[in-house]
């Protein structure tokens, strides 16, 4: 087994240019697991100690597992690694970087699959359920719209009692009705052609290991140090399934996470063996100075001592504004007049505005109570145009090529999933094509340089159809796709980018405050974790009860004990992932009828300056 010593994470700082105290060098030389404050450079430290394995790695048959929640956390990983010649070893057999889908996909339910004979041709819960339902009678779909189910999310094999059993919408025990065998068969066709949800993906390696107990230990042989990135946002069922396999003592496991930010956790039960245990601590962050950590650390779940190292301004305006139904689309403008004051003209960060809720309610509280325009489904993530040629025009908006690149290679794996092929490696192996198997495969086949410069070439020039033309050619003979008339289709010229604009969006807001521009995103707290921000303005919003009014105490430090229940704990975990990530000027929203009545006159209390904008000033 590797041992990492003092002179490993020299070389290592030196790689990276950064330095690594005592709490950061014992997480990475050792494999005990450890809670992360936000800001700590988690990311790094994993990447340092990656670098660190796969210079020291010898076995050719034996890999390191890197694991995460979700591709924007393995994409962080991968990009750190491609720093160091080492680290880019780590992205080729025998080592596995991925989310814990990927890995539960690749390594046990797709094998499980292959080896009863079926096919496997797309595993996504909004392919399932649409296809599934276009095949239905439309006497089964009658009676499950009366049954107000107009979709087949779902309708996936449960494990009970060690026993595959399908969950039939509309149904909760075998039936002998027409409806029940059409739905039954609906399923065993998407089966036939290869789709299958997510969910139970997982109960497929579950039954693989049931059936197949050494399974586990061939996985554990391939795999004999593990990584595991976001822990804190894994579910129950994920965790059983990790632990089931990997703790044991043949497996060195280390998990990074903060369970403080757990807000991820879904309809299902967190995990209980990271979530709820205590955990070594790095406390110390390097995102924001000490009077935001003294107020965020307020909200820290399980009392962590959050600090930091950057000195304090000598004046701070860390505010919370008292609003009521009359003032709260006031909040926006006086937050905009606070960030032109305090935020560096020179900041790179964005400025935002976020809330848990953000969906219009009637009878509720959201981020559109504040911001009339709010449209929580405005996001470019649900970008999927028609054409190939629509990720061109629209990587000419993103800010960075790192970005522009990554939204073409999603439209380029669109085309390997519109024309059904994959892609065969050296050894002959097949993968589907996603991302990060069209960079393996680029890079593995030698034509990284060729496809990367001819990506270059269309990300900068304007387009004309002859060159498309002779572009798509080679793109089709470089990663061997195979034509189709769907992907014929997705593949044509198109010049009328007019298809694919975005409508202003009404997230932005824009002031401009003493001759300044100051850009403000609106968006939900759950949009925004991992992120870092030049300013954040934490909304007040309602889910059952107000989360701010409900935690104000402790945003106040008044109190200090373990909130119990469903809800408070819930909310405390949100909130401190918003007030967790500005860098400079940390600002709050609640209704002044939800304020401790004994402070609603102080300028001043507890790190915070409060204003009243309630009242009309003169």
């Amino acid at each position: 087994m590797v041992e990492i010593k003092n002179g490993d994470i020299t070389q290592v700082e030196s790689l990276l240019n950064v330095e690594f105290d005592l709490k950061r060098q014992q997480a990475i030389k050792n494999f005990d697991d450890v809670q992360a404050c936000p800001g700590s450079g988690k990311t790094t430290m994993v990447a340092a100690k990656l670098i660190i394995l796969a210079r020291k790695w010898k076995d050719p048959y034996r890999g390191v597992c890197v694991l995460t929640h979700t591709n924007v956390a393995k994409n962080e990983i991968i990009a750190r690694l491609t720093q160091s010649s080492y680290g880019e070893k780590l992205l080729s057999f025998p080592h596995f970087i991925g989310t814990i889908q990927e890995f539960v996909n690749k390594f046990l339910a797709i094998p499980y699959l292959r080896s009863g004979g079926y096919q496997i041709n797309t595993i996504d819960d909004d392919i399932c359920s649409t296809k599934g339902w276009h095949y239905l009678s439309y006497g089964t779909k009658s009676y499950l719209e009366r049954k107000r189910i107009n979709s087949l999310y779902g309708m996936e094999y449960k494990l009970e009692q060690e026993e595959l059993k399908l969950t039939v919408p509309g149904f909760t025990n075998k039936s002998t009705s027409r409806s029940y065998k059409d739905l039954v068969s609906a399923k065993s066709r998407l089966i036939k052609n290869g789709y299958y949800f997510y969910g139970e993906m997982y109960v497929f390696a579950k039954h693989y290991l049931l059936c197949n107990p050494n399974i586990k230990n061939a996985v554990r042989s391939r795999f004999p140090i593990v990584l595991i990135d976001e822990m804190q946002d894994t579910q129950r069922f994920q965790d059983e399934l990790l632990n089931d396999i990997f703790l044991d003592s043949s497996v060195k496991l280390q998990r990074f996470g903060d369970p403080d930010q757990a807000i991820y956790s879904g309809e299902g039960e967190e995990n209980q063996t990271y979530n709820q245990v205590n955990l070594d601590k790095i406390e110390n962050s390097h995102r924001f100075d000490h009077s935001i950590a003294l107020l965020a650390k307020n909200l820290s779940f399980n009392h962590i001592n959050l600090s930091s190292g950057i000195t304090v301004p000598e004046l701070t305006s860390h505010t919370i504004f008292l609003v009521n139904e009359h003032s709260r689309s006031d909040v926006l403008d006086k937050f905009a007049e606070l960030c032109e004051k305090v935020i560096p003209l020179d900041s790179t960060k964005p400025i935002k505005t976020v809330g848990a809720v953000g969906l219009r309610k009637d009878n509720g509280l959201t981020i559109c109570d504040y911001v009339d325009s709010y449209d929580k489904s405005y996001s470019t993530n649900t970008f999927k145009p028609l054409k190939l040629i629509h990720y061109f025009y629209e990587s000419k908006k993103c800010e960075t090529i790192h970005e522009a690149y990554r939204l073409i290679l999603e439209g380029i794996a669109r085309c390997g999933q519109i024309s059904g092929s994959r892609l065969t490696f050296s050894d002959d192996t097949k993968e589907w094509y996603t991302t990060s198997n069209i960079r393996k495969y680029l890079k593995n086949s030698g034509h990284h340089i060729n496809f990367n410069n001819l990506i270059k070439r269309l990300m900068e020039d304007e387009i004309e159809k002859k060159i498309w033309d002779q572009s798509v050619n080679t793109i089709k003979t470089c990663l061997g796709l195979t034509e189709t008339a769907q992907l014929k289709n997705f593949l044509d010229f198109d010049n009328c980018t007019a298809t694919i604009e975005f409508a202003v969006n009404p997230n932005k807001i824009i002031t401009e405050v003493n001759g300044r521009i100051i850009e403000n995103e609106v968006a939900t707290i759950h949009s925004v974790k991992g992120e870092t921000h030049a300013a954040t303005l934490v909304l007040e919003t309602k889910n059952h009860e107000f989360d701010i009014g409900k935690l104000i105490e402790y945003i106040l430090g008044d109190k200090s004990t373990k909130p119990i229940g469903v809800r408070k704990p819930k909310f405390m975990k949100q909130l401190y992932v918003a007030f967790s990530r500005p860098k400079n000027l940390l600002c709050v929203a609640l209704d002044k009828s939800r304020f401790p009545i004994e402070h609603v006159n102080k300028k001043e209390y507890a790190g915070w300056k409060i204003i009243d904008l309630t009242t009309p000033t003169v």
